[in-house]
């Protein structure tokens, strides 16, 4: 069997991943009450910088890239580099969509509902992208290669780990804080966790073999 035959679905299932959570982060921006833990660090970047939304992810990207070179170089595959380019233009499309359609004026409840939405939206994304096995975003693959290297440290907490220090160096950048980024560093871990197995039913739907064993074939 050749290694190459799952790749396009495999690519596909990491392109649905990645448009699913960059849907429930832009969501977060959108709501205006503070950005989700990386969008804090991507606004921060943007500022800095002067770059829209979508370089700066890019930017942030490559060097979460350099650093898994340099740990876990088992994680880069052909979709990490595929997410590294395509990520950037989506969170500009969001950003734009979610721009025009959502009202300044709303309700509080329905504000505290769409940003609960969107943490349940996050942790559904990064568990596709993850278990597509074509390589997730690099900043998503951070908090699973510090899980992988330290069991002892679950999932959810790597997650809230590597959130904090998205949050506090976004913040001294300038990056916008407020109730929706603790609602996200507090629920994003946790529906990792949870939302991982399910998304796992996807790849059986598309009928793929674990990573090692098409790799072996």
């Amino acid at each position: 069997m050749s290694k190459l035959k799952f790749w396009p679905q495999r690519l596909l299932m990491l392109l649905i991943g990645v448009l699913v959570t960059e849907c429930g982060s832009q969501l977060f921006v959108a709501l205006d009450i503070g950005a989700d833990p990386f969008m804090v660090l991507v606004q921060g970047v943007s500022r800095v910088t002067g770059i829209s939304y979508g370089s700066s992810t890019t930017i942030i990207m490559l060097l979460c890239l350099l650093v898994i070179l340099l740990t876990d170089r088992r994680h880069i595959r052909p979709g990490t580099v595929f997410t590294m380019f395509c990520t950037g233009p989506i969170v500009d499309m969001y950003a734009t969509l979610f721009g025009r359609i959502i009202p300044d004026s709303r309700p509080l409840p329905l504000t505290l509902v769409l940003v609960a939405i969107g943490c349940v939206v996050v942790g559904i994304g990064i568990g596709i992208s993850v278990s597509s096995e074509a390589g997730a975003c690099t900043n998503d693959l951070i908090s699973v290669i510090v899980n992988e290297k330290k069991p002892t440290i679950q999932l959810r907490w790597a997650r809230m780990g590597w959130d904090a220090f998205c949050i506090v160096v976004g913040f001294c950048m300038g990056g916008t804080i407020g109730i929706g980024t603790v609602i996200a560093l507090t629920l994003y871990g946790p529906s990792l966790q949870f939302f991982l197995p399910v998304a796992k039913t996807i790849s059986r739907v598309l009928r793929l073999p674990a990573q090692q064993a098409s790799e072996a074939a």
